[in-house]
């Protein structure tokens, strides 16, 4: 599917959590959120979702 380019420019969103990992989900505990990972888990892009994040 193709996606808006500005998807790819807005800055992601990092975060470490020590018990993921613990429990071995993420390596390091780090976890990184995108743009479009956001858009897909709403379902749509509107200036909420985009303020969200």
């Amino acid at each position: 599917m193709i996606y808006p380019e500005f998807f790819r420019k807005i800055e992601t969103i990092k975060l470490q959590d020590g018990l993921s990992d613990l429990l071995g989900t993420f390596e390091n505990g780090l976890i990184e959120f995108s743009y479009l990972d956001i858009v897909k888990a709403s379902g749509h892009s509107c200036p909420t979702i985009a303020g969200a994040i």
